[in-house]
């Protein structure tokens, strides 16, 4: 470990990225039933927040609506964030869209978080919605400028906005916003529109690196990003290492009909590659591996994605990095709350 790391900087928020995949023979309303349950779970055993991502027509991923996810899990908790990466923006209506996040923000106060995509490389979802495509990219854009000046209606816009254009209700506070985007123009955007950005699970930190500078070189305000990794403790590390490989193949397989066609997926890597862009091994490998990641880099917000199926297990996993993982860390040894309203 780096002793020199200056021992007042905090850890970053520490969340949960939630992939609502069914286990293995798990029927639908038992499936909901648990994952909000976990949710719970999490909340009481410190986790600081819970993220679930937007997919359609996917069996593995049964969150077509993330929004209404959100919903069902703040009434089952009081104080973990719960958020979005990301919400796929391109056609939809804009003032509904603010709506809905205004009246989240009304039901978990300070709760909320919002990431905003173009799209991944699923084919079904471009077919239906035209969703990852380059004008995906324009069209969130221009979405998501006009659901941020609904939520956010200047003094000046009073003057020509009919009286029934307001949100009711209006938002509650302030909602941390993010993109998940690679792409420097539109990363130059969201730092002008105060919003900060996201990089995914299978994504190296490269990227991450790259993002944080094309974003910071147009912002005005103080960084705020998620970065995702996958996770997995075993007392072990040679069995972490073959968990987290099998579990990116079967990933892979079940992920591959869907892709477009030339999608390089994230096992079109080496080995050493493939686990570069995880937390894997003994809970000293693992506090290893996030010192480093830390120590090169400002990360406000890390989320985890425990590679396993079973709740119970993802569960255990989130357990294991709080008490064997995070102590380990240079000072503070504990993650530090970030405001939930900032």
């Amino acid at each position: 470990m780096n002793a020199n790391r200056a021992q007042a900087a905090a850890l970053p928020q520490i969340g949960m990225m939630l992939h609502m995949q069914p286990a293995p023979g798990e029927g639908l309303p038992a499936f909901f039933s648990r994952r909000a349950a976990l949710v719970a779970a999490l909340e009481q055993t410190g986790v600081q927040a819970v993220w679930v991502t937007e997919h359609h027509f996917d069996p593995i991923s049964l969150s077509a609506s993330p929004l209404l996810l959100l919903a069902h899990w703040a009434a089952r908790t009081g104080q973990i964030q719960l958020g979005v990466a990301a919400v796929l923006a391109a056609g939809r209506s804009p003032a509904l869209l603010a709506e809905e996040i205004a009246l989240l923000s009304q039901l978990a106060p300070g709760r909320i978080a919002l990431g905003f995509a173009k799209g991944g490389p699923f084919e079904a979802q471009k077919r239906a919605f035209g969703w990852g495509s380059e004008q995906a990219r324009t069209d969130m854009r221009t979405v998501v400028d006009a659901v941020l000046d609904l939520l956010h209606p200047q003094p000046t816009a009073a003057l020509t906005a009919t009286p029934d254009a307001a949100l009711q209700p209006p938002l509650h506070g302030s909602v941390p916003m993010f993109v998940a985007s690679r792409d420097p123009d539109t990363l130059a955007w969201a730092a002008r529109r105060g919003l900060g950005w996201m990089s995914a699970q299978f994504w190296p930190l490269d990227t991450y690196d790259a993002q944080a500078v094309n974003w910071g070189a147009a912002a005005s305000q103080p960084s705020d990003a998620l970065l995702v990794r996958g996770l997995w403790i075993d007392d072990d590390a040679a069995p972490a290492r073959r968990h987290a490989l099998a579990w990116l193949a079967d990933f892979r397989r079940s992920k591959q009909a869907q892709w477009k066609v030339g999608f390089r997926g994230p096992l079109d890597l080496d080995e050493s590659e493939s686990l570069s862009r995880m937390i894997v091994g003994t809970p000293q490998d693992c506090a290893a591996q996030l010192e480093a990641l830390l120590r090169q880099r400002q990360v406000p917000r890390l989320a985890f994605n425990p590679m396993h199926a079973h709740p119970e297990t993802q569960l255990a996993q989130m357990q294991r990095l709080l008490h064997e993982v995070l102590p380990l860390l240079p000072q503070p040894a504990a993650p530090a709350r970030l405001a939930q309203s900032a």
